[in-house]
Protein backbone atom coordinates (compact mmCIF):
# COMPACT_ATOMS: atom_id res chain seq x y z
CA UNK A 1 0.00 0.00 0.00
CA UNK A 2 1.34 3.45 -1.10
CA UNK A 3 2.25 5.64 2.26
CA UNK A 4 1.50 9.30 2.97
CA UNK A 5 2.85 11.49 5.46
CA UNK A 6 1.26 14.17 7.33
CA UNK A 7 3.76 16.42 9.68
CA UNK A 8 2.60 18.74 12.41
CA UNK A 9 4.44 20.35 14.63
CA UNK A 10 2.04 18.84 17.86
CA UNK A 11 -0.20 16.06 18.40
CA UNK A 12 -3.56 18.06 19.08
CA UNK A 13 -3.05 19.55 15.75
CA UNK A 14 -3.97 16.71 14.55
CA UNK A 15 -6.24 14.95 16.29
CA UNK A 16 -8.64 18.41 16.66
CA UNK A 17 -8.32 18.93 12.79
CA UNK A 18 -7.05 16.69 10.68
CA UNK A 19 -8.80 13.48 11.71
CA UNK A 20 -11.24 13.63 8.26
CA UNK A 21 -8.23 14.69 5.94
CA UNK A 22 -6.67 11.80 7.34
CA UNK A 23 -9.97 9.18 6.74
CA UNK A 24 -9.96 10.61 3.11
CA UNK A 25 -6.56 9.92 1.84
CA UNK A 26 -7.21 6.43 3.34
CA UNK A 27 -10.07 6.00 1.17
CA UNK A 28 -7.88 6.98 -1.24
CA UNK A 29 -5.82 4.05 -0.85
CA UNK A 30 -2.81 5.28 1.05
CA UNK A 31 -1.58 4.74 4.67
CA UNK A 32 -1.23 7.37 6.78
CA UNK A 33 1.55 7.65 9.09
CA UNK A 34 1.62 11.03 11.00
CA UNK A 35 4.90 12.29 12.42
CA UNK A 36 4.48 14.97 15.45
CA UNK A 37 5.79 15.52 18.83
CA UNK A 38 3.62 13.04 20.67
CA UNK A 39 2.53 13.15 24.22
CA UNK A 40 -0.09 10.44 25.24
CA UNK A 41 -2.09 8.28 23.46
CA UNK A 42 -3.77 8.70 20.30
CA UNK A 43 -7.04 8.96 19.95
CA UNK A 44 -9.10 6.13 19.33
CA UNK A 45 -9.54 6.63 15.73
CA UNK A 46 -6.09 7.24 15.11
CA UNK A 47 -4.86 4.15 17.03
CA UNK A 48 -4.14 2.08 14.01
CA UNK A 49 -2.21 4.67 12.14
CA UNK A 50 1.80 4.74 12.60
CA UNK A 51 2.60 7.81 14.88
CA UNK A 52 6.43 8.47 14.86
CA UNK A 53 7.58 11.19 17.36
CA UNK A 54 9.89 14.04 16.65
CA UNK A 55 11.55 16.17 18.96
CA UNK A 56 9.85 19.21 17.25
CA UNK A 57 9.37 22.66 19.47
CA UNK A 58 7.04 25.18 19.00
CA UNK A 59 10.11 27.53 19.38
CA UNK A 60 11.57 27.82 15.83
CA UNK A 61 14.83 28.58 17.26
CA UNK A 62 14.92 25.70 20.40
CA UNK A 63 18.05 23.27 20.35
CA UNK A 64 15.68 20.25 19.54
CA UNK A 65 15.01 22.00 15.69
CA UNK A 66 18.86 20.29 15.11
CA UNK A 67 17.32 16.93 16.77
CA UNK A 68 13.81 17.04 14.92
CA UNK A 69 15.88 17.58 11.11
CA UNK A 70 18.17 14.62 11.74
CA UNK A 71 14.76 12.37 13.03
CA UNK A 72 12.77 13.85 9.70
CA UNK A 73 15.69 12.77 7.19
CA UNK A 74 15.81 9.15 9.22
CA UNK A 75 11.83 8.95 8.90
CA UNK A 76 12.16 9.81 4.91
CA UNK A 77 15.31 8.06 3.71
CA UNK A 78 13.97 4.89 5.29
CA UNK A 79 10.33 4.77 3.96
CA UNK A 80 9.02 5.23 0.22
CA UNK A 81 6.39 8.32 1.25
CA UNK A 82 3.89 8.90 -2.68
CA UNK A 83 3.93 12.68 -0.51
CA UNK A 84 4.23 14.51 3.10
CA UNK A 85 1.83 17.16 4.00
CA UNK A 86 2.84 19.52 6.33
CA UNK A 87 0.66 21.76 8.54
CA UNK A 88 2.31 24.52 11.14
CA UNK A 89 5.03 26.89 10.97
CA UNK A 90 8.22 25.58 12.76
CA UNK A 91 7.34 21.60 11.62
CA UNK A 92 6.27 22.71 8.36
CA UNK A 93 10.49 24.61 8.13
CA UNK A 94 11.92 21.98 9.34
CA UNK A 95 10.44 18.95 7.81
CA UNK A 96 10.45 20.38 4.52
CA UNK A 97 14.33 21.25 4.72
CA UNK A 98 14.89 17.38 5.45
CA UNK A 99 12.61 16.50 2.94
CA UNK A 100 15.01 19.10 0.75
CA UNK A 101 17.88 16.79 1.70
CA UNK A 102 16.56 13.82 0.54
CA UNK A 103 15.00 14.46 -2.96
CA UNK A 104 11.32 13.98 -1.55
CA UNK A 105 8.90 14.00 -4.25
CA UNK A 106 5.57 15.50 -3.50
CA UNK A 107 5.38 18.47 -0.70
CA UNK A 108 2.56 20.27 0.18
CA UNK A 109 2.23 22.39 2.75
CA UNK A 110 -1.01 24.54 4.53
CA UNK A 111 0.02 27.94 5.99
CA UNK A 112 -2.69 27.89 8.12
CA UNK A 113 -1.99 32.02 8.68
CA UNK A 114 1.18 32.91 7.68
CA UNK A 115 3.07 34.99 11.12
CA UNK A 116 3.82 38.08 8.42
CA UNK A 117 0.64 40.16 7.21
CA UNK A 118 -0.50 43.62 6.85
CA UNK A 119 -0.15 45.57 9.94
CA UNK A 120 2.30 42.52 11.41
CA UNK A 121 4.81 43.36 13.81
CA UNK A 122 8.07 44.82 11.69
CA UNK A 123 9.78 41.22 13.92
CA UNK A 124 7.68 39.38 11.90
CA UNK A 125 8.52 40.31 8.96
CA UNK A 126 12.43 39.95 9.47
CA UNK A 127 12.25 36.44 10.65
CA UNK A 128 9.23 34.82 8.94
CA UNK A 129 8.53 36.44 5.92
CA UNK A 130 12.32 35.07 4.69
CA UNK A 131 12.10 31.69 5.91
CA UNK A 132 8.75 30.90 4.17
CA UNK A 133 10.07 32.09 1.06
CA UNK A 134 13.38 29.90 1.41
CA UNK A 135 10.95 27.42 1.89
CA UNK A 136 8.80 27.96 -0.52
CA UNK A 137 11.55 26.68 -3.03
CA UNK A 138 11.29 23.27 -1.69
CA UNK A 139 7.21 22.65 -1.62
CA UNK A 140 5.32 21.60 -4.42
CA UNK A 141 1.69 22.24 -3.60
CA UNK A 142 1.29 25.20 -1.10
CA UNK A 143 -2.54 26.10 0.30
CA UNK A 144 -3.91 28.78 1.96
CA UNK A 145 -6.88 29.62 3.34
CA UNK A 146 -7.50 33.40 2.89
CA UNK A 147 -7.02 35.68 -0.02
CA UNK A 148 -4.49 37.91 1.86
CA UNK A 149 -1.87 34.60 1.94
CA UNK A 150 -2.75 33.50 -1.11
CA UNK A 151 -2.03 36.89 -2.81
CA UNK A 152 1.25 36.62 -0.79
CA UNK A 153 2.04 33.36 -1.43
CA UNK A 154 2.35 33.45 -5.64
CA UNK A 155 4.14 36.75 -4.87
CA UNK A 156 6.79 34.81 -2.95
CA UNK A 157 6.61 31.29 -4.53
CA UNK A 158 8.78 30.46 -7.56
CA UNK A 159 7.26 28.93 -10.50
CA UNK A 160 7.98 25.40 -9.15
CA UNK A 161 5.23 25.83 -6.59
CA UNK A 162 1.44 25.36 -6.98
CA UNK A 163 -0.49 27.66 -4.88
CA UNK A 164 -4.19 26.90 -4.22
CA UNK A 165 -6.77 28.52 -1.59
CA UNK A 166 -9.45 26.36 0.40
CA UNK A 167 -11.93 27.12 3.05
CA UNK A 168 -9.63 26.39 6.03
CA UNK A 169 -9.68 22.59 7.18
CA UNK A 170 -13.14 22.40 7.32
CA UNK A 171 -16.50 22.31 10.09
CA UNK A 172 -18.66 18.78 10.78
CA UNK A 173 -21.53 21.40 10.55
CA UNK A 174 -24.05 18.86 12.28
CA UNK A 175 -21.62 18.77 15.43
CA UNK A 176 -22.65 22.64 15.66
CA UNK A 177 -26.40 22.63 14.96
CA UNK A 178 -28.95 22.53 17.09
CA UNK A 179 -27.31 22.82 20.47
CA UNK A 180 -29.58 23.78 23.92
CA UNK A 181 -29.12 27.29 24.59
CA UNK A 182 -31.96 27.01 27.59
CA UNK A 183 -29.29 25.11 29.12
CA UNK A 184 -26.59 27.73 29.18
CA UNK A 185 -29.00 30.28 29.81
CA UNK A 186 -30.48 28.38 32.97
CA UNK A 187 -26.69 27.72 34.19
CA UNK A 188 -25.62 31.32 34.02
CA UNK A 189 -28.81 32.66 34.80
CA UNK A 190 -29.53 35.08 31.78
CA UNK A 191 -32.76 36.97 31.95
CA UNK A 192 -35.15 37.75 29.12
CA UNK A 193 -34.18 41.23 28.84
CA UNK A 194 -30.43 40.89 28.56
CA UNK A 195 -28.46 40.59 25.40
CA UNK A 196 -25.67 38.11 25.08
CA UNK A 197 -22.10 37.93 23.11
CA UNK A 198 -19.99 35.41 22.60
CA UNK A 199 -16.20 35.23 22.32
CA UNK A 200 -14.57 32.06 21.86
CA UNK A 201 -11.15 31.47 21.89
CA UNK A 202 -7.81 31.74 23.79
CA UNK A 203 -7.68 34.57 26.65
CA UNK A 204 -4.29 35.95 24.98
CA UNK A 205 -3.15 39.54 24.07
CA UNK A 206 -3.71 38.95 20.25
CA UNK A 207 -7.25 37.86 20.92
CA UNK A 208 -8.02 40.99 22.28
CA UNK A 209 -10.66 40.64 24.48
CA UNK A 210 -10.00 44.10 26.37
CA UNK A 211 -11.72 45.55 23.03
CA UNK A 212 -14.96 44.32 23.99
CA UNK A 213 -15.03 44.69 27.72
CA UNK A 214 -14.26 48.25 26.82
CA UNK A 215 -17.14 48.24 24.03
CA UNK A 216 -19.34 46.76 26.76
CA UNK A 217 -18.56 49.58 29.32
CA UNK A 218 -19.40 52.33 26.65
CA UNK A 219 -23.01 50.23 25.93
CA UNK A 220 -24.00 49.74 29.89
CA UNK A 221 -22.91 53.37 30.00
CA UNK A 222 -25.63 53.98 27.65
CA UNK A 223 -28.29 51.87 29.72
CA UNK A 224 -28.14 49.25 27.81
CA UNK A 225 -28.58 45.53 29.31
CA UNK A 226 -25.97 43.15 27.41
CA UNK A 227 -23.42 41.33 29.05
CA UNK A 228 -20.48 38.97 27.19
CA UNK A 229 -19.49 35.56 27.40
CA UNK A 230 -15.68 34.61 27.36
CA UNK A 231 -15.14 30.93 26.20
CA UNK A 232 -10.96 29.57 26.68
CA UNK A 233 -8.39 29.41 29.02
CA UNK A 234 -5.06 31.94 28.73
CA UNK A 235 -2.59 33.89 30.35
CA UNK A 236 -4.52 37.25 29.98
CA UNK A 237 -7.85 35.43 32.45
CA UNK A 238 -6.77 37.55 35.77
CA UNK A 239 -5.94 40.66 33.60
CA UNK A 240 -9.55 40.42 31.85
CA UNK A 241 -10.80 39.72 34.59
CA UNK A 242 -9.44 42.56 36.40
CA UNK A 243 -10.63 45.15 33.97
CA UNK A 244 -13.92 43.24 33.55
CA UNK A 245 -14.90 44.52 37.76
CA UNK A 246 -12.84 47.84 37.21
CA UNK A 247 -15.72 48.85 34.55
CA UNK A 248 -17.99 46.85 35.83
CA UNK A 249 -19.54 45.11 33.02
CA UNK A 250 -20.96 41.77 33.13
CA UNK A 251 -19.00 38.96 31.81
CA UNK A 252 -19.58 35.26 32.58
CA UNK A 253 -15.75 33.26 32.10
CA UNK A 254 -16.68 29.90 31.42
CA UNK A 255 -12.96 28.53 30.62
CA UNK A 256 -12.72 25.64 28.16
CA UNK A 257 -15.99 23.65 27.45
CA UNK A 258 -16.89 20.67 25.31
CA UNK A 259 -20.44 21.96 25.16
CA UNK A 260 -19.95 24.43 22.73
CA UNK A 261 -23.15 24.45 20.20
CA UNK A 262 -25.07 24.82 23.41
CA UNK A 263 -23.19 28.00 24.07
CA UNK A 264 -23.32 29.38 20.59
CA UNK A 265 -27.37 28.39 21.01
CA UNK A 266 -27.74 31.15 24.04
CA UNK A 267 -25.70 33.89 22.54
CA UNK A 268 -27.70 36.36 20.75
CA UNK A 269 -24.41 38.23 18.63
CA UNK A 270 -20.90 36.82 18.34
CA UNK A 271 -17.69 38.43 18.46
CA UNK A 272 -14.45 38.16 17.10
CA UNK A 273 -11.62 41.07 18.64
CA UNK A 274 -8.28 39.32 17.23
CA UNK A 275 -5.07 41.10 15.68
CA UNK A 276 -4.39 37.99 13.50
CA UNK A 277 -6.07 35.14 12.23
CA UNK A 278 -6.07 32.64 9.49
CA UNK A 279 -9.64 31.76 9.24
CA UNK A 280 -11.33 31.81 12.35
CA UNK A 281 -13.32 28.53 13.24
CA UNK A 282 -14.93 30.29 16.26
CA UNK A 283 -16.57 32.80 13.32
CA UNK A 284 -17.65 29.90 10.97
CA UNK A 285 -19.11 27.94 14.29
CA UNK A 286 -21.48 30.37 14.36
CA UNK A 287 -22.53 30.94 11.31
CA UNK A 288 -23.89 26.99 11.39
CA UNK A 289 -26.29 28.71 13.62
CA UNK A 290 -27.37 31.62 12.06
CA UNK A 291 -25.80 34.15 14.61
CA UNK A 292 -24.68 37.23 14.03
CA UNK A 293 -20.81 38.64 14.21
CA UNK A 294 -18.93 41.94 15.00
CA UNK A 295 -15.50 40.78 14.15
CA UNK A 296 -12.13 43.43 13.94
CA UNK A 297 -11.16 44.27 10.18
CA UNK A 298 -8.77 41.87 9.38
CA UNK A 299 -7.06 38.92 7.31
CA UNK A 300 -9.25 36.14 8.10
CA UNK A 301 -12.12 37.65 9.84
CA UNK A 302 -13.11 39.42 6.48
CA UNK A 303 -13.05 36.62 4.06
CA UNK A 304 -15.56 34.77 6.11
CA UNK A 305 -17.83 38.26 7.03
CA UNK A 306 -18.65 40.74 4.57
CA UNK A 307 -19.38 44.29 6.54
CA UNK A 308 -23.54 44.49 6.97
CA UNK A 309 -24.43 41.39 5.01
CA UNK A 310 -23.53 39.10 7.70
CA UNK A 311 -21.68 41.18 10.29
CA UNK A 312 -20.03 44.34 10.73
CA UNK A 313 -16.12 44.43 10.50
CA UNK A 314 -14.89 47.31 13.13
CA UNK A 315 -10.97 48.15 13.65
CA UNK A 316 -8.70 46.71 15.70
CA UNK A 317 -8.11 48.53 18.72
CA UNK A 318 -11.51 50.70 18.46
CA UNK A 319 -13.88 50.26 20.73
CA UNK A 320 -16.46 53.10 20.01
CA UNK A 321 -17.32 51.40 16.83
CA UNK A 322 -17.06 48.10 18.33
CA UNK A 323 -20.04 49.55 20.46
CA UNK A 324 -21.45 50.91 18.08
CA UNK A 325 -22.08 47.66 15.70
CA UNK A 326 -23.15 45.75 18.96
CA UNK A 327 -25.81 48.57 19.44
CA UNK A 328 -26.90 48.06 15.60
CA UNK A 329 -27.44 44.82 16.13
CA UNK A 330 -29.34 44.94 19.61
CA UNK A 331 -31.70 47.72 18.19
CA UNK A 332 -31.66 48.19 14.14
CA UNK A 333 -33.86 46.20 12.06
CA UNK A 334 -31.36 44.13 9.65
CA UNK A 335 -29.91 41.10 12.08
CA UNK A 336 -32.74 38.84 11.60
CA UNK A 337 -31.39 38.93 7.71
CA UNK A 338 -27.70 38.89 8.86
CA UNK A 339 -28.46 35.22 10.91
CA UNK A 340 -30.00 33.81 7.59
CA UNK A 341 -27.36 35.14 5.64
CA UNK A 342 -24.58 33.48 7.62
CA UNK A 343 -26.72 30.37 8.14
CA UNK A 344 -26.53 29.94 3.57
CA UNK A 345 -23.38 30.50 3.28
CA UNK A 346 -21.99 28.44 6.01
CA UNK A 347 -22.10 24.96 3.76
CA UNK A 348 -19.17 26.74 2.05
CA UNK A 349 -16.86 26.16 5.27
CA UNK A 350 -18.46 22.14 5.49
CA UNK A 351 -15.68 19.26 5.94
CA UNK A 352 -16.98 17.87 3.20
CA UNK A 353 -16.96 20.91 0.97
CA UNK A 354 -13.23 21.10 1.88
CA UNK A 355 -12.65 17.69 1.40
CA UNK A 356 -13.66 17.81 -1.83
CA UNK A 357 -11.12 20.61 -2.95
CA UNK A 358 -8.39 18.58 -1.25
CA UNK A 359 -9.05 15.77 -3.29
CA UNK A 360 -8.43 17.70 -6.31
CA UNK A 361 -5.48 19.28 -4.79
CA UNK A 362 -3.96 16.16 -3.99
CA UNK A 363 -4.50 14.95 -7.36
CA UNK A 364 -3.51 17.64 -9.16
CA UNK A 365 -0.18 16.77 -11.44
CA UNK A 366 3.05 18.69 -11.30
Amino acid sequence: MKKFLIVTTIQPTVEAFLIPHIKMLEDLGYEIWIAANITEEPKEELKNNKWINISFSRNPFSFNSLKAVKEMKKLLEENKFEGVHFHTPVASFIGRYAAKTVKQKNILYTAHGFHFYKGAPLINWLVYYPLERLAARWTDKLITINEEDYKRANALTSSRTKVYKVNGVGLELEKYRDGDGKKIKKELQISEDETTVLIIGELNKNKNQLQMIKALEILKNKGEKIRGIFVGIGNQEKFLREETKKRGVKIDFLGFRKDIKDIIAAADIMASMSYREGLPRNVMEGMVQGKAFVATDIRGNKDVINNEVNGYLVPAGNEKATAESLYKLVKGNNRRQIEKNNEESSSKYSVKYILEQMKKIYGDEK
